[in-house]
């Protein structure tokens, strides 16, 4: 089966971020640096892993003459302080800068991030930046139809995933977005809010269970976190926004159609909620 000649979805995929990776510089010394360590500049898909960006990182330090023996599995990243978690890279940039399309400002680009050598954090995150144990991450984080896949159509998801290959991805996951041409149960939904509150994640209908109409995305914020969103209609919620792949999107499209079209690669459909302008 091709892949759907689908704009968004092709659009959200060839989406980038441009990233600066700076080496830690408590650990240049330790690491054998004799001069001061240039970072590296990479533009990086929004829909990738930090962990699969790990074998380049390690190459172009190396190249420094650093000396670093450990395997890949002990290198990780942090912004400000904070530890990355095994996020997809675009969902991890909306979610620490807490940029707001709408705002007057110019998005904080390239984004800074720190890259580490030593004293892994395991209280803090779990050990997966190797690709294999990535790989690992990533089936068992995403929907449970992804497990339902045969041996070789799991392979190719992946495959298409770390190779950013769009139509050898996207020729397997239109089947398991498009659920067989059958309205879903539930909708594969996670939220993040801010100061580290805890990830939002709940079965979300697509049907209004009074009078089965499609919900919208305004109808489910509105039902998940009302205080924030005190209406399903655009024009009246102006405190609090929705971003996904760092858009503000229109709350009056289907939930359906949403999770379809704007998932991340794992297949949940990733909101993060910023307050203010």
């Amino acid at each position: 089966m091709t892949a759907p000649q689908n704009p968004i979805t092709r659009a959200i995929w060839d989406g980038a971020l441009p990233i600066k990776l700076s080496l830690d510089t408590t650990e240049a010394a330790a690491l054998g640096a004799k001069t001061i360590i240039e970072p590296y500049f990479i533009e990086a898909p929004r829909c990738s892993y930090f962990p699969l960006l790990t074998s380049q990182l390690r190459k172009y330090f190396g190249d420094m003459m650093l000396n670093f023996i450990g395997d890949d599995a002990e290198i990780w990243y942090d912004v400000d302080g904070t530890p990355l978690k095994h996020y997809p890279i675009g969902l991890l940039y909306d979610l620490h800068t807490g940029y707001r399309p709408d705002s007057n400002s110019p998005p904080p680009l390239p984004w800074p991030v720190t890259v580490h050598f030593k004293d892994f954090p395991a209280d803090k995150l779990i050990r997966a930046q190797a690709i294999d144990a990535t790989q690992d991450f990533f089936m068992n984080g995403s929907t449970k139809k992804v497990m339902n896949l045969s041996k070789n159509d799991q392979t190719q998801l992946w495959d298409g995933l770390w190779s950013k290959n769009y139509d050898r991805f996207w020729s397997v996951n239109y089947r398991l977005v498009m659920n067989d041409g059958q309205m879903p149960r539930h909708i594969p939904l996670r939220i993040y809010l801010p100061d580290n509150c805890p990830v939002l994640q709940e079965p979300v209908s697509p049907l209004d269970d009074n009078n089965g109409n499609p919900l919208t995305l305004g109808d489910v914020l509105h039902q998940i976190l009302p205080e924030l969103f005190p209406s399903s209609l655009p024009s009246e919620n102006s405190f609090a926004a929705p971003v996904i792949h760092g858009v503000i999107p229109q709350l009056d499209m289907p939930i359906v159609w949403a999770s379809q079209n704007l998932c991340y690669p794992d297949n949940f459909l990733h909101i993060v909620v910023l307050l203010g302008i």
